[in-house]
C-alpha cells in the first residue's frame, strides 16, 4: 500500500491530460482505500471474533473489495495509455525522416461518442520532412481517392494499437496552406517587372463520417487575381478584389478496407490527367485540361500498391453543342501501378468528352475585348460551340529508388475545333500540350533537397495564352518541418508574333516570338 503511495504521489506525472486526470482519480480511490483500511484494523482490534457475520462489516468488506477493484482497473488503464503512447512512438521512429506519430494519427480517439474538430497534415501532402513525397507537389485531381487512403491509414493503426473509432460518429480534419511568392520577368520586349505576392491561401475541411462509409471536403480558396481576370469588379487592384470562395465540397461513399468501389458526388477536378510536378508554376498541361465540374465519379482503387484501377464520370458542361445545356460531358480514367527491384511506377490514361469544358478554356485570364475563354466575361466568349471537342491523356511516373523521380504527361485534343470556335492561323485549332519532368532527391544540411529540371511545350494553343514552350530549373527544400522553400528559373518561348489566333469568332492577344525570363521564389507553409 506504501508503495502504490509513493508511485503516486511522486511518480512522474503523464503530460496528457487524460492521464493526469487518472491519476487524479487513483489518488482519491487509494485514499478512500487507506481509510477503509485503517478502519478495518480497529474493528479487529475492538469487536468480538464474531464480527465478521454482523452486516455492518459484511457491507463494509464488500465496499472495500470494490475500491480494490476500481484501483485495479484505473491501474490497467493507465498502463494500456501508455503502452499505446509508446507503441505510437515507437511507430514514429520507425518510420523515420523525423516524422511524428501524427502522421497516421492526426486526432484523438479518446473521446468516445463525441464529434470534435482537429488540424493535421495538408490533404494530399505528408506531413513534416518526408523527402521527395512533400516536393512533389500535390494534384488536385483524385482528392477523393487521397482521402479515401488516409482515413484506411487511420483505421489500420488505430486497430495496431488496439484503438477503436467509436461507431456514428463525425469528425472533421483541418488543414490549409498558405504561399507567398516573389518574382522578376525580364520580358523579351526589354522591360522588366516584379512583385511580391500572396501566391495562394486555402482552407480545407475533411469530414470524417458520420459513420464509417462517409466521407467530405469542402475547400475554401483564396483568389488573388484582378478584377479585369475575374470580371467581378470594376477595379484592377488584386489586394482589393481577394476574396475566397468554395474551391471544391464534395462527398464520397466508400471504404477501402471493404471494398475497393467508390462513389463521389460534387464539385471537385474530374479524374482527368494527374498534373503532378516538382515545378513551382503549373504545368502547360494543366492549365490547357484541368477540368473542374459538378460531376458523379464512380472508381475501383484497391489499396494494394500495385495493381489496377480505374474511375468513370459524367457532368453537364458549361459549353454545348446545341441550344440546350445537359449532362454532355464525361470521361474515363485507369491505370497501373507496378514495382521492379528498386523502382515503382504508375503508368495511366484518360479520355474526355469535351476539352472545351476544362478551366482553361473556361477562363483565359486576358482582358476585356480579348478572347477570354468560352466562358468570358463582357461578350468575349460563347459557350454554345459548333461541336464537342474529345481529348485524351497520357502519364507515367517512375520512381528509382527514394532519389530518382522521372514524370511525363501528353494531353492532346482527338479532333479540331471548329473556325468558328477556337483558330491558329484561320483554322480550326487542335490543341495540345506536354510536360516532361527529371527529378534528383538528397539530403542536404539534414534536410530533404531536391533538383529538377522540366522542359513543356503547347501546339496550337496561341487563343490559350499559354507559351509554345518552357525549360525550368527548380531547387526545392524543407527548412522547417511542414514547410517548403522553392527557388524556380523558367525560360518560356512565345508563339511567332506573325501568328493569329481567335476564339469565339474574336480576336485573340497576340504573342511576339520572343522569349521571357522569370525567377520565383517561393515559400509555402502546410498545416
Amino acid at each position: 500500500m506504501r508503495s502504490l503511495l509513493a508511485w503516486l504521489l511522486f511518480g512522474n506525472p503523464s503530460k496528457a491530460l487524460g492521464a493526469g486526470l487518472m491519476r487524479c482519480l487513483l489518488v482519491m480511490a487509494a485514499s478512500i482505500f487507506c481509510v477503509f483500511c485503517v478502519m478495518e484494523t480497529a474493528l479487529a482490534a475492538t469487536v468480538s471474533p464474531d464480527y465478521k457475520k454482523d452486516k455492518n462489516y459484511k457491507k463494509l468488506s464488500a465496499k472495500v473489495e470494490q475500491l480494490q477493484q476500481e484501483v485495479d482497473g484505473l491501474k490497467a488503464t493507465l498502463s494500456k495509455k501508455k503502452t499505446a503512447q509508446a507503441e505510437m512512438a515507437e511507430m514514429a521512429a520507425d518510420a523515420g525522416n523525423n516524422t511524428d506519430a501524427t502522421t497516421w494519427f492526426p486526432m484523438d480517439f479518446g473521446v468516445p461518442g463525441k464529434s470534435f474538430v482537429s488540424t493535421g497534415p495538408y490533404i494530399g501532402v505528408p506531413i513534416a520532412w518526408s523527402g521527395g513525397h512533400l516536393i512533389i507537389n500535390a494534384p488536385s485531381v483524385n482528392q477523393d481517392v487521397a482521402l479515401l487512403r488516409l482515413r484506411y491509414d487511420i483505421r489500420r493503426h488505430l486497430r495496431s494499437l488496439g484503438i477503436k473509432e467509436p461507431p456514428g460518429t463525425a469528425h472533421v480534419l483541418l488543414s490549409g496552406i498558405v504561399e507567398g511568392a516573389g518574382y522578376w520577368q525580364m520580358s523579351g520586349e526589354g522591360a522588366n517587372s516584379s512583385n511580391i505576392d500572396l501566391a495562394a491561401a486555402g482552407l480545407d475541411a475533411y469530414i470524417l463520417g458520420p459513420g464509417e462509409w462517409l466521407n467530405g471536403l469542402i475547400a475554401f480558396s483564396y483568389d488573388n487575381s484582378s478584377g479585369a481576370s475575374t470580371g467581378t469588379y470594376a477595379n484592377f487592384s488584386p489586394v482589393q478584389n481577394s476574396r475566397v470562395y468554395v474551391s471544391q465540397a464534395f462527398l464520397t461513399v466508400g471504404r477501402l478496407a471493404v471494398t475497393p468501389f467508390y462513389g463521389t458526388l460534387g464539385q471537385l477536378y474530374v479524374p482527368f490527367g494527374t498534373y503532378s510536378s516538382n515545378m513551382v508554376a503549373a504545368p502547360l498541361t494543366k492549365q490547357l485540361s484541368g477540368t473542374k465540374a459538378r460531376a458523379l465519379v464512380i472508381g475501383y482503387q484497391p489499396v494494394e500498391r500495385n495493381g489496377l484501377y480505374a474511375a468513370g464520370y459524367v457532368f453537364r458542361g458549361d459549353s454545348h453543342g446545341g441550344a440546350a445545356s445537359r449532362i454532355n460531358n464525361g470521361g474515363l480514367n485507369g491505370g497501373y501501378r507496378f514495382t521492379q527491384g528498386p523502382a515503382t511506377a504508375d503508368l495511366g490514361a484518360g479520355v474526355i468528352a469535351n476539352l472545351a469544358d476544362s478551366v482553361g478554356m473556361q477562363n483565359v485570364g486576358n482582358s476585356t475585348g480579348i478572347f477570354n475563354g468560352f466562358g468570358g466575361t463582357n461578350g468575349t466568349g460563347n459557350e454554345e460551340i459548333t461541336h464537342r471537342v474529345p481529348a485524351l491523356n497520357i502519364r507515367g511516373m517512375v520512381n528509382i529508388g527514394p532519389a530518382v523521380t522521372l514524370l511525363g504527361e501528353y494531353v492532346a485534343a482527338t479532333t479540331a475545333f471548329s473556325a468558328n470556335d477556337l483558330t491558329l492561323n484561320g483554322r480550326g485549332a487542335k490543341p495540345r500540350a506536354l510536360n516532361a519532368e527529371a527529378a534528383y532527391t538528397f539530403t542536404a544540411f539534414a534536410r530533404p533537397t531536391t533538383v529538377a529540371a522540366g522542359y513543356a511545350m503547347t501546339k496550337d494553343a496561341l487563343a490559350l495564352n499559354l507559351p509554345a514552350e518552357r525549360y525550368s530549373l527548380v531547387l526545392n527544400t524543407s527548412i522547417w518541418r511542414d514547410t517548403l522553400q522553392s527557388l524556380e528559373f523558367r525560360h518560356e518561348r512565345s508563339y511567332a508574333a506573325s501568328a493569329t489566333a481567335s476564339g469565339s469568332g474574336i480576336a485573340a492577344s497576340p504573342q511576339n516570338g520572343r522569349a521571357d525570363n522569370i525567377i520565383t521564389a517561393q515559400f509555402d507553409l502546410y498545416f
